[in-house]
């Protein structure tokens, strides 16, 4: 709806430079329907840059308390909003650096308010011509309500990912924030862990059953499970 504040995960990382503290990448893609039934054409976006580009912030989790900072470009393409940006040396900011690097944050979300958009109402698909951009966000996997977990497709890409997350844990230096981002995202992975298991056991009679097969995860189970934040 035209003047509330809405956030929305339809960008992607492409690259960061840990040394220098670049990121650059996708806020948002054209063209596609999103969850949400949204599409967000090219052009949206350019009366947020052209006329407030200073007054758009890169953020940390939608908090407007932690800054990343700001962007050195926004731009559209035909593929999306391309950003780069700077990351402050706060630390929250070296938090999302090492997030990057693991691989534990490969999309970003955005904050704004729809000015233009048409209704399909035979397809229930909202097209959005033109918004008014106020942040670009930063989000942990599984964290935030705004950017929900949608499967894994195979226990290992999953083993994987867990792994990462306990790993970062154990040996990175974070803040108590990103501690409770990985532990929350941690308790999501272990529930979607059991019903990927329940769906892959179709194929064969044979197969062992899904709980004799997720009993290989246990141990990675017992670490989250009794993982504590100090």
């Amino acid at each position: 709806m035209k003047g509330i504040l809405e956030t929305k995960n339809t960008g992607t990382i492409k690259d960061v430079d840990a040394t220098n503290r670049i990121v650059t990448g996708y806020l948002s893609s054209f063209g596609n329907v999103d969850y949400d039934n949204d599409i967000i054409v090219k052009g949206a976006f350019r009366k947020s840059i052209n006329e407030r580009f200073n007054d758009i912030f890169f953020l940390y989790q939608h908090d407007w308390s932690k800054p990343l900072g700001k962007f050195n470009k926004l731009e559209e393409d035909e593929k999306g909003l391309y950003f780069e940006a700077e990351i402050v040396e706060t630390s929250y900011g070296k938090d999302q650096i090492l997030l990057y690097e693991t691989g534990l944050v490969a999309e970003h979300s955005i904050g704004y308010q729809v000015i233009k958009d048409e209704w399909d109402s035979t397809k229930q698909i909202r097209t959005i011509k033109e918004l008014k951009l106020y942040e670009g966000s930063a989000v942990t996997l599984g964290a935030n309500s705004e950017t929900p977990f949608t499967g894994f497709k195979s226990h290992t890409q999953q083993k994987d990912t867990i792994s990462k997350i306990v790993t970062l844990m154990k040996n990175g230096n974070l803040t108590d924030d990103t501690f409770i981002q990985l532990e929350l995202a941690l308790k999501m992975l272990q529930s979607e862990a059991y019903e990927l298991g329940k769906t892959e056991n179709t194929q064969s009679k044979d197969e062992p059953s899904a709980d004799t097969q997720m009993k290989a995860y246990e141990p990675l189970f017992n670490t989250m499970l009794n993982f504590k934040i100090k």
